[in-house]
């Protein structure tokens, strides 16, 4: 089998699909919650009736494609890393995609669930899996629809009354002679294996297959440990997955981007990292958190922007493992 000489990922296009963004105040005060002592992003993006992960995700990938030059055709890998799903498992949102945008048979759609870490992980995936193939063109695409999971009329929901819908997409490759608008040298991950279960879906799994009379079977809870010590785990994993991506490349970025979590969480991981929040792009005012898809939402606007010109840290997270990955301005 053969590998291509050259390991770095190309990235040839991105596009995204954002659902209207509204006052994550407003949404809140008229589900009846008390919003005085809200802090986090102004608005939030919340899903239309027909918006679900496959659609959403079709969007963002036909967005991409047409950025790229590509047509879907030439995919020979799409990988979905969203949590949300149009159905439950065998379903897989990455096939209906690849049905939906018209890629042939010879793809593979591949489903990943790792929370708002999805987007790092599939392009370090994607990245290692056209190596060993011998190079071509895979699509990374993310999508979440998941404010219904929120009780934002709850003050004990406040951290999440900001997480939204939409989705972005990444098409990328390796080996292929096509114009890459960024390139992606590779990523480092840390895992705390106790956090897990941190934030959880209890209803749904073998544990406890249906929901009790008038529980949201849907409902994230936090589970199990204080905010201090969230804050310290998570500093913890940001600086330890940076200080390896800098010890294997010998490259520290100035500039970030970065799942938009919270902006007071953003302002501790600058701090953590070293690079002022100044450097940070940020998206969150925009349209509040919205998972994986946060990762490529930032990717596109920096690239469309025109002021690429610098090395770029990609971090991201889900409460139980940390990223941090490399991104280079295309070489002439």
């Amino acid at each position: 089998m053969s590998t291509s000489t050259d390991q770095t990922l190309s990235i040839l296009g991105t596009g995204i699909y954002l659902p209207p963004a509204h006052p994550v105040c407003e949404v809140a005060a008229a589900a009846g919650a008390d919003v005085s002592n809200y802090q986090g992003w102004p608005n939030v993006c919340l899903a239309q009736a027909d918006d679900h992960p496959s659609i959403m995700g079709v969007t963002a990938l036909k967005s991409a494609l047409a950025d790229a030059g590509v047509g879907p055709e030439e995919l020979r890998l799409v990988l979905f890393a969203g949590i949300s799903r149009d159905y439950l498992p065998s379903f897989s949102v990455a096939t209906e995609i690849m049905k939906d945008c018209g890629a042939l048979g010879h793809c593979l759609g591949l489903d990943m669930t790792i929370g708002c870490l999805g987007a790092l992980s599939a392009l370090d995936m994607a990245q290692g899996w056209l190596n060993i193939h011998g190079g071509g063109v895979a699509a990374i695409v993310t999508a979440e629809r998941w404010s219904y999971t929120v009780d934002h009329g709850s003050a004990a929901s406040m951290g999440l009354w900001a997480h939204g819908d939409g989705a972005s997409a990444a098409v990328v490759s390796m080996g292929t002679g096509d114009d890459a608008k960024a390139l992606f040298r590779g990523a480092e991950f840390t895992t705390q294996s106790d956090l897990n279960g941190l934030v959880l879906v209890k209803y749904g799994g073998t544990r406890h297959p249906v929901a009790p009379t008038g529980a949201n079977p849907a409902e994230r809870l936090f589970m199990g440990t204080s905010r201090a010590d969230v804050r310290e785990r998570y500093a913890h994993g940001y600086s330890s997955s940076f200080a390896a991506m800098k010890k294997r490349f010998g490259i520290s970025p100035n500039r970030v981007i970065i799942n938009q979590t919270a902006a007071l969480f953003l302002h501790l991981i600058a701090q953590v990292i070293g690079i002022p929040i100044e450097h940070f792009l940020l998206t969150g005012p925009e349209t509040g958190h919205v998972g994986s898809a946060d990762l490529l939402i930032g990717l596109d606007r920096m690239l469309k922007s025109g002021h690429f010109h610098e090395p770029y840290l990609l971090a991201s997270s889900t409460p139980y493992a940390f990223g941090a990955g490399l991104l280079m301005p295309p070489t002439s």
